[in-house]
């Protein structure tokens, strides 16, 4: 073989291996870029979402904690107690009831900022906990005025109070465990809906 011919072949096989490692090397780099970017994507949603489903769950706790509390004094009235008592309790229960209600406004925003932020699944237990905390707040509302009223309620309100304060709870559960399944998902390969 021809000294010339054997450089000239050595050169070009030495300009390949250069020009493959060169296409390697930015494949790679663009395929991290690409990685690096997702992650920061994920980041980016991440901390709004956090933000708003936590501004959320502690709206919806500090109202069903308010209702339980007026539900608390209600229930005085359904054991036996001197009148006092039971009118001091029947105060105390308004005041709680009047004060949730004056601040009702706030959960709308709040689950608002939820329904913004998404996924669905997140939306819609926060949806079922806001109708949860309702249908407890209309059971309290229910109570409150047939003992202000009639100064008795039926006899099973005790029960069905309960039962509503344990509905809304849950449903608080429920939204609290899929917001955190939201957040968790770490937005690469797993972004949620």
């Amino acid at each position: 073989m021809d000294a010339g011919f054997a450089a000239v072949l050595g050169a070009a096989v030495g300009a390949l291996g250069t020009g493959s490692a060169a296409i390697g090397a930015a494949v790679l780099a663009r395929s991290q870029a690409r990685a690096q970017l997702a992650a920061e994507h994920a980041r980016i949603i991440r901390e709004p979402r956090k933000a708003a489903y936590a501004a959320f769950a502690e709206k919806v706790l500090a109202d069903h904690n308010r209702l339980t509390t007026a539900m608390n004094y209600l229930v005085i009235n359904f054991r036996p107690a001197r009148a006092a008592v039971r009118e001091a309790a029947l105060t105390s229960a308004r005041q709680c009831y009047e004060s949730h209600v004056a601040d009702s406004e706030l959960l709308g925003h709040r689950y608002a900022q939820v329904v913004v932020e998404g996924p669905l699944r997140v939306t819609s237990t926060a949806a079922a906990s806001s109708a949860a905390l309702a249908a407890f707040q209309g059971e309290i509302y229910q109570c409150l005025t047939e003992l202000e009223d009639a100064g008795h309620s039926g006899d099973d309100r005790e029960a069905s109070m309960e039962e509503r304060r344990t509905e809304s709870h849950q449903a608080y559960l429920e939204f609290i465990h899929a917001a955190s399944r939201a957040i968790a998902a770490d937005g690469v390969n797993t972004m949620p809906e």
